[in-house]
């Protein structure tokens, strides 16, 4: 399978929020960045989340997502997006999927290797984010043991994909989950998991812990040429 990534757009209206994110002009490198992967034969494309931001109005943060919706119906390929943080501080799950007509996470198991999409949009505690209730920092995957199930029921290669980060080696300890070294040592011992692929930390990152690489790609709203093809 080849496969285009990118993460972190965070899309909207307004021309520079936080210092560094140009974040008005996401929809043009989200469009060259799809005119790349289609160019290049991916089979698939995945966003790691943050595809959206906040907005003075839900009618703009709306309208900023009918912009993205239209963009993908224009490319023939399947397009996969893991909520963010920042998407899940606007919309809830069903709203954000709804109005992007699709996209959502759908585990993959084709010709041996599995595509997993992990979900932490979950405080440290395990409540579900809710839209404006809580902080982007408090963040964990609710049920480790789940996942530990997971991988044990599986044969072959695993590769993951979030949006906040387990990185061990992300010199941002408040990018990564509160339970990140639970989860990473859940994937070393299942001895399947080859990569995992997030977000969130937008200087980009790549390591290799316990025989898995970790690779987290730049900001799309920050950098320009972020957006990756990878084979598995």
């Amino acid at each position: 399978m080849k496969i285009g990534l990118f993460s972190d757009p965070h899309y909207s209206s307004q021309e520079l929020t936080c210092g560094n994110r140009r974040n008005n002009l996401s929809l043009g490198k989200m469009r060259k960045a799809l005119e790349h992967f289609r160019a290049e034969g991916c089979d698939r494309v995945i966003c790691l989340g943050d595809l959206t931001d906040t907005e003075d109005t839900k009618a703009k943060e709306e309208a900023n997502m009918a912009e993205i919706a239209a963009l993908f119906k224009e490319f023939a390929m399947p397009i996969t997006v893991v909520m963010g943080n920042h998407d899940a501080y606007v919309f809830t799950a069903e709203e954000f999927y709804a109005l992007l007509g699709g996209c959502e996470p759908v585990d993959v198991h084709e010709d041996g290797k599995h595509l997993l999409f992990l979900d932490t949009n979950y405080t440290a505690a395990g409540v579900r984010y809710t839209p404006h209730g809580f902080h982007w920092d408090d963040v964990g995957l609710p049920d480790p043991d789940a996942l530990r199930r997971q991988l044990a029921a599986l044969e072959g290669d695993v590769y993951l994909f979030m949006h906040q980060n387990i990185d061990p080696a992300i010199p941002a300890a408040d990018h990564r989950l509160a339970n990140a070294d639970r989860v990473c040592a859940i994937l070393e011992q299942s001895g399947k998991v080859r990569a995992v692929y997030q977000g969130h930390y937008h200087w980009g990152n790549r390591s290799r812990q316990g025989g898995i690489d970790y690779i987290t790609l730049p900001a799309m709203a920050v950098y320009d040429d972020t957006c990756r093809i990878i084979e598995v």
